[in-house]
């Protein structure tokens, strides 16, 4: 599948601010499953742009606007070709929860074990997991239950959560967007040994009716690991295994890992803050 991204981010604030230094994380990644044809990033103002890998193998554009200013323009335009990860007619069924132990000594798997920022790792979440998971002893039949758990029991809900609301608050109030979801269910496989990564980027709804949740907007979802079978994305909001039709931008612990945009400035809060996202399909 080949896929436009257009991705804007327009800051007003009240009145000028200086010294801003911010850092982009909106060009997708090229790997096996998927290659960014191209990508243009602009700042207005404008400003040039620097890049660099972070950590976890994401392509950082970083700059800075010393002057006052009272606007800042972000923009992204990217192409990017996309093929299947999964054999839809065979999910990766067969892999024990017993061969876990093994996997938590892979250097690539053990950040995505532990605690981070938005992602709690306690008694009353591992309580829940456990109780999701019943009698299954398979991987992904484990971590697909889990997805479908917070799917059919959370309800999305775009005004009650924040960028920065944890698992802990996702798990009482039992609502959230994509972002509380994807860590909802990444915590509560952590809690049963499962590595987990949050994933940010973009989906293009191919479905007849356009029933999909979180189009045309920044999404975020998860990837589980399946010993050999590599990392096997879900999106718990839409209740279904990662296609084609998915675009990733970065994976890393959870969502402050892959922020699009982050940063700081001298000055005032912004007044307004707007974000478009629009994903075409180029090959149909």
């Amino acid at each position: 599948m080949r896929l436009h991204v257009l991705h804007k981010t327009h800051y007003t604030y009240p009145s000028p601010v200086r010294d801003s230094f911010n850092e982009l994380r909106l060009q997708p990644l090229s790997n096996d499953w998927q290659r960014c044809e191209s990508c243009f990033v602009s700042v207005l103002p404008t400003t040039p742009l620097g890049q660099y890998l972070d950590l976890n193998g994401n392509l950082v554009h970083h700059f800075e606007i010393p002057e006052d200013h009272s606007k800042l323009i972000i923009e992204s335009r990217s192409i990017t070709t996309t093929s299947k990860r999964v054999d839809f007619e065979s999910f990766p069924y067969g892999v024990p929860m017993k061969n876990l132990r093994e996997v938590g000594a892979n250097p690539d798997c053990r950040d995505y074990l532990q605690k981070s920022h938005f992602v709690s790792i306690d008694p009353e979440t591992w309580r829940e997991a456990v109780e999701i998971q019943g009698h299954s002893k398979d991987v992904f039949q484990t971590a697909y239950q889990i997805m479908e758990h917070v799917y059919l029991n959370f309800e999305y809900c775009a005004s009650t959560t924040s960028v920065d609301t944890d698992t802990l608050e996702v798990l009482k109030n039992r609502r959230g967007v994509c972002q509380d979801f994807a860590h909802v269910v990444i915590a509560l496989c952590r809690c049963l040994g499962i590595p987990a990564r949050y994933v940010s980027g973009y989906f293009y709804d191919s479905t007849r009716n356009r029933s999909m949740r979180g189009a045309e907007a920044s999404h975020a979802w998860l990837e589980v690991f399946i010993d050999g079978y590599g990392w096997i994305g879900l999106d718990p909001t839409n209740n279904c295994v990662v296609r084609e039709n998915y675009v990733i931008i970065g994976a890393g612990r959870d969502y402050r890992d892959v922020a699009p945009v982050t940063g700081t400035y001298f000055g005032r809060l912004p007044e307004s803050m707007d974000i478009s996202v629009s994903v075409k399909r180029m090959d149909e």
